[in-house]
């Protein structure tokens, strides 16, 4: 699939550590440069637009032995999303993949933040991701987005365990969810009365074509904590799971996430469901519907993404087209609906 088929290559280097022991540090990076166009049926189109953007990273990471025998890895990655405000642009550079983690046979023990498997990533193998490419804020006012209360880009820490034939299970918990590691050596980055969220955890099992049976499954739970209960607030609880069969050319998969928010009377219900088939060895394409239930009383309809994904692989580049209509944008009729078309290129080094 054009989101996995990128290819990769890295400055590589050793370098001593503690005397006796050796670490292999890896420099690598992506860039991706697209064009959106989104464009509404209603209030005669005041909501259309076209715009172009991009995202570069750039990932240092540092693997090696600890002088008790104990593998260990970190690194930290820079993030230059080009949004617009200074101040979310460093939250931005702050937050991406962070680490320290202690190896130990199958079990990694993680201190950090966005490095975790995690909610947001399921293993549905449609050519993109239509969270990314539809939801997520990508057309103004869409429902759809990620299971609402991971805690993935918060930092904390956790445990990953490897049981083998692709299965894997994790835990993570953040003291404070609205800490996105941006305060220095543990600095306060709380407000003076704080309204926000405190801590928050995140539980799940995944399984990666397991037993090369072609079969893959994400079951996640997660919970932030509200810092004051009342009769309107609550935690926000989210579960999800996901199912996915490839068989080439053909793979199909669902996921379904429930999320319940802060507010006492609102909840997000998302199902996701993919068809994709290779053409050929360059060139896949994706049929995608999603489907998302606001149940705050003022909405009244399912809003609805219909997608036709084609990915291109030109070797170090890749070609990514998303065509979508969206129905009752926001879970809501009067909304109306969207056409969205998403073109970009994408590259890793």
């Amino acid at each position: 699939m054009t989101k996995k088929l990128l290819a990769t290559s890295a400055l590589i280097s050793t370098l001593a550590l503690a005397g006796t022991s050796f670490a292999q540090t890896t420099i690598t990076g992506s860039l991706d440069l697209t064009l959106r166009n989104s464009s509404f049926d209603v209030n005669a189109g005041a909501n259309s637009e076209t715009s172009m953007g991009r995202e570069t990273q750039i990932n240092i990471a540092n693997k090696g032995k600890l002088n008790n025998g104990l593998d260990y890895a970190a690194g930290f990655s820079l993030e230059f999303d080009g949004q617009g405000a200074g101040a979310t642009a460093d939250s931005s550079l702050s937050n991406e993949a962070v680490y320290i983690n202690l190896i130990s046979g199958g079990t990694t023990f993680h201190v950090g933040v966005d490095w975790m498997q995690n909610a947001k990533q399921d293993l549905l193998t449609s050519v993109g991701d239509i969270t990314d490419e539809v939801g997520g804020g990508t057309v103004q006012g869409i429902k759809l987005n990620y299971l609402g209360s991971s805690p993935k880009e918060s930092i904390g820490g956790g445990i990953v365990h490897n049981f083998g034939n692709g299965i894997t299970a994790s835990a993570l918990y953040v003291p404070n969810d609205t800490n996105t590691g941006s305060g220095n050596n543990g600095t306060s980055t709380a407000a003076a009365s704080p309204t926000g969220t405190n801590s928050a955890y995140e539980v799940g099992i995944r399984g990666a074509n397991v037993a090369n049976s072609g079969i893959s499954f994400d079951l996640w739970r997660n919970k932030k904590e509200v810092v004051a209960q009342s009769a309107t607030a609550r935690d926000t609880e989210g579960t999800a799971y996901a199912v996915n069969y490839s068989k080439a050319p053909f793979s199909v998969g669902y996921t379904n996430q429930k999320t319940e928010t802060a507010v006492k009377t609102v909840d997000l219900k998302t199902q996701i469901a993919h068809a994709t088939y290779a053409i050929d060895k360059n060139l896949t394409a994706s049929l995608v519907y999603a489907k998302t239930d606001d149940t705050v009383s003022t909405s009244t309809a399912d809003e609805k993404v219909k997608s036709l994904m084609l990915g291109y692989n030109f070797g170090p580049v890749g070609l990514l087209v998303t065509a979508s209509r969206i129905e009752n944008i926001g879970a809501v009729s009067a909304n109306g609906d969207v056409d969205a078309l998403g073109i970009s290129l994408n590259t890793k080094f």
